[in-house]
């Protein structure tokens, strides 16, 4: 890779939409096809192919990221009502337990509950131990001739819960892998778009705007901002040492021995005061 130092001293800064802002990058990629068309072929982008396939591809990827976020809220929304109903039989099921074994309280361990040893107090589950005691409680008075069981709460109710707990926690681990792959393939798009769309700036600052940044460069859907605000978020504007939005460069070679045969490769740095930063 190598700098190519363009317009040091210009009063302006173009850069694009983060990668966390998926739709504002997509945009700025479609503003950009949209007023490339507009030219006459032959001032056309040589990216223009290149951003209109990386766009076709971001579309069904954002959308299935989209869908794997819905589904997760509402399998997250499930499970917290099913969570609910399973610590309420649980607390009747304790007040049981505790009437029922009172002179035996360590009984209480073949339903799965915890007993303490120095105060011989049957203890209520943890949260993540609820399926768990609900499992083992269901087993245990299934085993038990069906008069001996405990009336309250119903048996088939609290299995209902049980099963529904079951399936619901299976949904969430389902949709969180679901939503980390859509997210890694969209991402890795999104990337990719973002590298393009900096190298088709780089031509266009050459090619039609005479190695100036300028306004200009919004047409393409750039966004061009005064070095010393940003109107989004003025807080986080970059340092005004690049004139096309990039990221940070690890071992460049800054003395012009290694070459690049590609635009895709061309990084375009300002610098302060004449001299490179």
């Amino acid at each position: 890779m190598f700098t190519a130092i363009l317009d040091a001293n210009s009063p302006f800064h173009a850069g694009l939409p983060e990668n966390d802002q998926p739709d504002k990058l997509v945009t700025a990629g479609e503003t950009f096809l949209t007023y490339d068309s507009t030219l006459p072929p032959e001032q056309q982008s040589p990216f223009k192919d290149d951003i209109a396939q990386l766009l076709q591809d971001c579309s069904p990827q954002q959308d299935e990221f989209k869908q794997s976020e819905a589904q997760r809220t509402i399998a997250s929304e499930n499970l917290k009502r099913f969570e609910e109903q399973a610590y309420r039989f649980l607390q009747r099921i304790h007040l049981n337990l505790k009437s029922y074994l009172y002179e035996t309280p360590e009984e209480a361990e073949e339903w799965g509950f915890e007993v303490k040893q120095s105060t011989r107090n049957i203890m209520m589950p943890s949260k993540k131990d609820r399926l768990k005691v609900l499992s083992r409680y269901i087993a245990k008075e299934e085993s038990r001739p069906e008069a001996e069981r405990f009336v309250t709460p119903d048996l088939a109710a609290i299995t209902e819960v049980r099963d529904q707990l079951q399936e619901r926690k299976k949904r969430i681990h389902s949709s969180h892998v679901q939503r980390k792959s859509s997210r890694v393939a969209r991402d890795a798009t999104l990337q990719a778009l973002k590298d393009t769309l900096r190298a088709a700036g780089t031509v266009i600052i050459v090619k039609h705007l005479g190695r100036v940044i300028s306004p200009e460069l919004g047409k393409w859907g750039y966004e061009v901002y005064e070095r010393s605000s940003r109107p989004d978020n003025p807080n986080d504007a970059p340092p005004p040492d690049s004139a096309v939005d990039e990221p940070a460069i690890d071992n460049a070679d800054t003395n012009g021995s290694q070459e690049s045969g590609t635009l895709a490769n061309v990084v375009i740095r300002a610098t302060r005061n004449g001299r490179r930063s």
